[in-house]
């Protein structure tokens, strides 16, 4: 695999190929950021407060970390983030390319307690430690260091719903594990579809393997991330459901007429 380090000559379709992933990975973990941010209306404690807190920091630092790769490549970064800032409700997807499950209106109704906010670091986030941590292996060099430091704090943000959802027994008995089983399922949707749908169902899957921009295959991710899911559920006591089908609508699609699809199909 040939790699690419800060100021080589980039072959064009490669270029745009990255511009692709990095644009699309940086405007969602800052939109993350916000979406996070919000949801420290449910802390019922300093401490659940204060660590959510940390992992709101964290994700917009993963945006900064991207847009810092993005920069050097032509990008006007400055812009992208003044837009989110400024239009947190509904940014243009002409300006910025979000998850779908990181826009307001998709994110605020699966949030109606904590039990669902430590699900969600719990059940969805393992997605993202799978997928992400594909990129310790990209083709290009900056990516390659700067998704180390993304994919530990991620697993740092597992660890976090993994403490949050003990909590919630710890302080609510019963009541509080049957919140959280309830919401077992619903995020696991959404974790199931978050490396996108099946690989030959993908236009721009081949391509950025053979760049060397992604590294492992959906099924792949999908089964590393059923592997943590079951090992922290068993931790916390919970059930792990069975026959969820994953929630493509709300998944991290990266190419941007992959993107205008996923809008259009809401």
């Amino acid at each position: 695999m040939k790699t690419y380090d800060l100021g080589d000559q980039l072959p064009e379709d490669y270029k745009k190929c990255l511009i692709d992933l990095l644009t699309f990975q940086a405007d969602s973990e800052f939109a993350g950021g916000q979406r996070v941010q919000e949801n420290l209306k449910y802390a019922p404690r300093p401490e659940e407060a204060y660590r959510l807190a940390k992992k709101c920091m964290e994700e917009i630092g993963h945006g900064w970390y991207l847009y810092a790769i993005l920069e050097p490549l032509g990008i006007d970064v400055n812009s992208r983030v003044q837009h989110m800032v400024q239009n947190p409700e509904n940014p243009d997807p002409k300006k910025v390319r979000i998850i779908n499950g990181f826009r307001r209106e998709n994110w605020a109704p699966m949030f109606e307690r904590w039990a669902d906010v430590a699900m969600f670091s719990t059940v969805v986030t393992p997605a993202a430690v799978a997928f992400l941590g594909q990129y310790r292996e990209s083709s290009y060099m900056p990516w390659r260091k700067v998704s180390e430091r993304i994919w530990q704090e991620e697993k740092g943000h597992l660890a976090f719903g993994v403490w949050a959802s003990k909590r919630v027994i710890e302080f609510d008995g019963e009541k509080g594990r049957a919140e959280l089983q309830s919401a077992v399922h619903k995020f696991m949707r959404i974790g199931l579809g978050f490396p996108g749908r099946p690989d030959t169902e993908s236009e721009h899957f081949g391509k950025y393997f053979d760049y060397g921009l992604k590294v492992k295959s959906s099924q792949e991710i999908q089964d590393e991330y059923m592997e943590i899911v079951a090992d922290r559920l068993k931790e916390i006591g919970l059930d792990m459901p069975s026959n969820v089908e994953p929630d493509y609508d709300m998944r991290f699609g990266y190419a941007e007429s992959e993107e205008k699809t996923s809008v259009a199909a809401k």
